[in-house]
């Protein structure tokens, strides 16, 4: 059997930042697979710089034209976050008391090197039933390969395990993702005469006071499988005014929620509009206030007693949790598949210098994705 380490060295030498094409590391996979016969195909897109973006769907299976069904999907995306100058090394795996470090070691090339090492060793003549890889590109900036896939009607399957660092924990279920940009418009005057104008800083505080309020609110609805067991809301970026002597005449900030997966994200929406429009009768002072939705993605959830979450315990009394980042699996679920998410590392060492990645972890990583592969599709 391949080692995932060594393949792991080669696939954090290709470059493959969001801002850039991923078809090198994307050509890299090819070469592997092809040899061992496996049948590839592409789901190209240009991101809005015009730059060249590749999906990729490989199957030890022939693949007709049209939509691709599976019985299981192993999904890896193969963008990394950017690096800087002070990580010299980002691209040279290197070994330190039993870690591999590197951009990417954990999020999520070593998981994409223990995917090609289990695929290495599939018997092919004992699957009765379709196995497909799948990977995606920018996952980092909005999952848009797995978004492009799904609009393409691409691909459907029944089970998907999903790569990111989970310490091989299980993870059945997610929050969602979602972002509105919030623009509060009112009238600029000189600040010594505070009447001639209407401050959207002021406004703008006003109406996140009703923000909150609606946070307090959100508690009510509870799903215990989560830390904190409800849809959160935050204000991470405010932004207004001009000047110190300047009444501001716009404020704007950025409202992010994570909705649990048992309720609708367009829930938080639809409040914010009830605010708003209460807002605008009450104050009747000129303001107005534009909300554009940036991203609007639930949650998922997997029964604890799937086939696929079953697939890949370690042992009958593993840990099954849920996990606190975004991920593809939501998307994974509405393409029909009930889907986990597992792989090796820690997502506490990743987006940094300290990006690692343990060798153990790695090397079973590639024992519990053959074991999956063979209950679910031998």
């Amino acid at each position: 059997m391949i080692r995932p380490q060594t393949l792991l060295r080669e696939l954090v030498a290709i470059p493959s930042v969001s801002s850039m094409s991923n078809r090198p590391v994307m050509g890299w996979i090819q070469r592997f697979l092809e040899p061992l016969g496996w049948h590839s195909r592409q789901f190209c897109y240009d991101d809005a710089a015009g730059v060249e973006k590749v999906n990729l769907v490989v199957s030890p299976q022939p693949m007709e034209e049209g939509r691709i069904e599976t019985e299981l999907a192993i999904v890896c995306h193969t963008d990394t976050v950017p690096f800087g100058a002070e990580w010299a090394d980002a691209t040279a795996l290197h070994e330190r008391d039993g870690m591999l470090h590197g951009c990417g070691a954990c999020d999520v090339k070593g998981f994409l090197a223990c995917v090609l090492a289990a695929a290495s060793s599939v018997n092919v003549g004992e699957m009765s039933k379709r196995l497909c890889l799948v990977f995606t590109a920018d996952e980092e900036v909005g999952c848009r390969g797995a978004r492009f896939l799904l609009e393409s009607d691409a691909i459907r399957a029944r089970y998907a395990i999903v790569g990111e660092p989970t310490s091989l924990t299980p993870e059945r279920a997610g929050k969602g993702y979602c972002l509105a940009s919030i623009k509060v418009t009112g009238r600029a005057a000189h600040s010594a005469f505070p009447e001639a104008g209407r401050s959207a800083i002021f406004a703008a505080a006003r109406l996140l006071r009703e923000i909150e309020a609606l946070a307090l609110e959100l508690m009510v609805d509870r799903n215990n499988a989560f830390s904190p067991p409800w849809t959160t809301l935050n204000v991470g970026e405010i932004c207004g005014g001009t000047a110190k002597n300047v009444v501001p005449a716009e404020c704007s900030f950025l409202l992010e929620w994570r909705p649990v997966p048992t309720q609708r994200p367009e829930v938080v929406l639809e409040r914010l509009s009830e605010i708003i429009r209460r807002f605008e009768e009450e104050s009747r002072d000129g303001f107005e206030i534009q909300v554009e939705v940036l991203r609007m993605e639930g949650g998922f959830e997997t029964r604890i007693d799937s086939a696929v979450i079953q697939a890949v315990m370690k042992k009958t009394d593993s840990r099954v949790q849920t996990i606190a980042f975004g991920t593809e699996a939501p998307w994974m679920a509405r393409m029909g598949a009930e889907a986990v998410v597992i792989g090796p590392g820690s997502m506490l060492t990743a987006h940094s210098p300290r990006e690692c990645v343990p060798i153990a972890e790695l090397e079973e990583c590639v024992t519990i994705l053959g074991r999956a592969i063979k209950e679910l599709c031998g």
